[in-house]
């Protein structure tokens, strides 16, 4: 048993050791991330069936208003993830002082950016609803409207909490990231609970426990930044004083990202315009799908969210090999989790899928959805989905937005189009797009890091 001990401990090392961490450290951020990860997926799922209780029709307006949702959340995450990585960097170098300056301002430039999307999105929802979900039921669209409504009033505290996530996660400290995380989604499910099964209120209740939920968060979040007893106590004229190299270095990381979010979920808005016409049961069958699916690669997101700290503090100390070595070694981890990750999952999907409480054709159609992405999943993703944050890490933002962008449009919308509606294979056509578009991401992403990857 010691010799098995000692050689998986030497391959562990060999893998994820250096000059800046031992593997035991590496892995020690890794789990607090995958916890974080799987449990708002979980809460999410819960939440979902709890709507599900209403009636499909609710369950159809929160999959429409999603992709519009996501795309806010996106923007102020975006702007997060160049918070994250310039910390990052700070913390390599060692300069606490810079780290609160970049901290303090990072949130605030977060909040910001995201009071002015917010009163936007807020002033049009009757518009944005209309014009995108033409043909739809007038009871989905009119709940639909409700829900986003709830979301835009929701993301200024949103970004408050995202923001000093954001810090967190730069210097490592992952393990105060994963309270919040079930601090805010332990209280939000609880309200939903409340809300939905208890007061009835429906799509109200759903917008009303996520309003409550990440105002707290939020507040949390800027509580722990400031405490005295904190790892920073950042001084609170930090969160005010915005200097010209932290805005540009923020915008420079986070709005090529922001962009590629914005175009990615418009383009699946657009998909959900084809599957409009299809009827509610693919809507649901659809968004049921990808909250399943959202389950299983969650560890796998995990490890690119842990690859920007460690490979931002490898690049910040000057230590570029060690960056790059993690570069690989974190692609083989994303592979190696999602593979436990649908051992323990699919056995489970029966269990699952009982929660969100669909139709057994529904349900036949989601089973058959999950399963064609198995393979996939395995071979196209990991690559795929961490690269892009190890190549930000080292500053690559830009060409990570665009390829993806083209490659997104081409692929998701444009042959997602014509498999689904000339070619006539309906959502199975829109369906088999992401692992292409997964393959595609992939064979262009090693090819960067191979001849350029944090050589900037």
């Amino acid at each position: 048993m010691n010799r098995w001990k000692m050689i998986i401990s030497n391959f562990l090392e060999k893998q994820f050791g250096s000059s800046l961490f031992t593997y035991r450290e590496v892995l020690n951020m890794l789990l607090p991330i995958i916890l974080d990860a799987f449990f708002i997926n979980a809460i999410g799922i819960l939440t979902t069936a709890m709507i599900s209780t209403s009636s499909q029709e609710s369950v159809a307006a929160v999959s429409l208003v999603n992709p519009i949702a996501i795309i806010i959340y996106a923007v102020i995450s975006a702007l997060a993830t160049g918070g994250t990585i310039l910390t990052a960097r700070y913390a390599g170098l060692g300069e606490k002082e810079k780290i609160q300056r970049t901290a303090g301002q990072v949130v605030g430039i977060v909040v910001v950016a995201s009071f002015f999307i917010s009163l936007l999105i807020l002033l049009s929802t009757k518009h944005i609803v209309q014009i995108l979900f033409i043909g739809a039921d007038p009871v989905i669209v009119s709940k639909a409207a409700k829900y986003l409504a709830g979301v835009s009033l929701s993301m200024v505290f949103l970004a408050a909490y995202l923001g000093a996530f954001s810090v967190f996660r730069g210097i490592g400290e992952t393990k105060t990231c994963l309270k919040l995380t079930v601090m805010v989604n332990l209280l939000h499910l609880f309200l939903s609970f409340l809300f939905l099964n208890i007061l009835h209120m429906d799509i109200v209740g759903t917008a009303l426990s996520l309003i409550i939920a990440r105002a707290a968060g939020g507040a949390a979040g800027i509580y722990l930044l400031v405490r005295k007893r904190g790892t920073l106590r950042i001084p609170l004229r930090y969160f005010f004083k915005m200097e010209e190299s932290t805005i540009k270095n923020t915008f420079g990381i986070g709005a090529p990202y922001a962009l590629e979010q914005i175009f990615f979920n418009g383009s699946s808005m657009i998909v959900q315009i084809f599957l409009v016409s299809m009827g509610t049961v693919y809507i649901s069958a659809y968004a049921v799908a990808n909250s399943f699916l959202s389950i299983v690669y969650a560890a796998g997101m995990a490890v690119g969210t842990l690859s920007m700290t460690v490979v931002g503090q490898c690049l910040g100390a000057g230590k570029g090999d060690d960056a790059r070595k993690y570069g690989k070694s974190f692609c083989a981890l994303g592979q190696f989790v999602i593979i436990i990750s649908l051992a323990i999952f699919i056995p489970l999907m029966p269990v699952i899928l009982k929660l969100y409480q669909a139709p057994e054709n529904t349900v036949i159609l989601i089973q058959q959805l999950i399963y064609l992405m198995v393979i996939p999943l395995i071979l196209f993703w990991p690559v795929s989905g961490i690269m892009p944050c190890i190549l930000r890490a080292g500053g690559d933002s830009m060409f990570c937005s665009l390829s993806s962008l083209i490659i997104m449009w081409v692929v998701r919308v444009f042959a997602g189009y014509i498999l689904t509606v000339p070619i006539g294979m309906g959502i199975i056509g829109l369906w088999v797009t992401m692992p292409l578009e997964w393959l595609i991401r992939t064979v262009i992403y090693r090819r960067r890091f191979w001849y350029t990857g944090l050589r900037q």
